[in-house]
């Protein structure tokens, strides 16, 4: 597996540790993309520690981690998370269109895990074209009738796949787009998972975790690993705990994981909207 990090650093920063002409210039920042192995990437993460503590700036602004893998690797894995890229994430949320989530279900602490009451109610017109799955800004995951179609008939198991409700008509069910529950949310992440602010801020404070473990981190750093004892046989499965942060549309996010079947299919039918990762399941003792 090779890890590559993006960041958008502040363009009057860049030239501290790259040259002029590297990266994708903006008109504020440039991104700048770095192999995990290079020696300059520890040096990114003591620049902003230190730009921070003398300007209260930060010398990035935004970031990303891709993971590629081979196809040994792919092929030999069992469990892959399933990630949501950033071009199929959409708005209006659901609680903006009349989606209704009973609060009371959340933790006290973290407000991680309330219930969505009722159908997912969403402005059909704004899921993006040409993506199979997409999701909005809080989290609500919607699939295309090809996607269901397409697990029918292979029998993936572990999910609902309800009709989505567009806000104009809300009794009316659509018959192109369906959300996306998994049913099993109870695998447990575990070490070496890794979550925190930014790749370089394990977030040691806990500003942004639950101590009712409700909530890991406001990111998540690392490639999944659950126990084995969670795992279960479903081809979909979500995590326990979640990652994020519950401020006004936002809501924690648990991980959703996913079998080799499921993912044999995302690829070989070439199902647009979604990125893989290796996730792994640690033996129980």
């Amino acid at each position: 597996m090779k890890e590559q990090y993006e960041f958008r650093v502040l363009e009057k920063y860049a030239p501290l540790l790259f040259s002029d002409g590297e990266g994708k210039r903006g008109v504020l920042a440039r991104i700048i993309k770095i192999d995990g192995d290079d020696p300059r990437l520890p040096i990114v993460g003591d620049l902003d520690k230190k730009i921070h503590l003398e300007a209260s700036e930060s010398f990035f602004y935004g970031w990303d981690i891709v993971r590629r893998y081979t196809s040994d690797e792919l092929a030999s894995a069992r469990l892959f998370q399933l990630k949501i890229i950033p071009s199929a994430h959409f708005e209006p949320a659901g609680e903006e269109c009349g989606t209704v989530y009973d609060e009371s279900t959340a933790c006290s602490r973290c407000g991680a895990g309330a219930t969505q009451v009722g159908p997912l109610v969403l402005d059909l017109k704004r899921i993006p074209k040409g993506k199979d799955i997409s999701r909005t800004i809080a989290g609500e995951v919607v699939v295309s009738k090809r996607v269901v179609d397409l697990f029918s008939s292979n029998g993936v198991d572990g999910v609902n796949l309800p009709p989505v409700h567009d806000c104009r008509s809300p009794d009316v069910e659509s018959k192109d787009w369906f959300q996306l529950q998994i049913k099993d949310t109870h695998a447990e992440l575990v070490p070496p998972t890794r979550a925190g602010i930014n790749p370089f801020d394990d977030d040691e404070p806990g500003t942004c975790r639950c101590a009712t473990g409700d909530l890991i981190g406001l990111n998540l750093l690392s490639e999944v690993t659950i126990s084995s004892v969670s795992r279960g046989q479903a081809d979909f499965i979500a995590s326990r705990q979640f990652v994020g942060v519950r401020r006004g549309l936002l809501r924690p996010q648990q991980i959703m994981l996913i079998s080799s079947k499921v993912r044999e299919l995302i690829s070989l039918e070439k199902l647009k909207g979604s990125a893989i990762e290796v996730a792994h399941v640690r033996p129980d003792n």
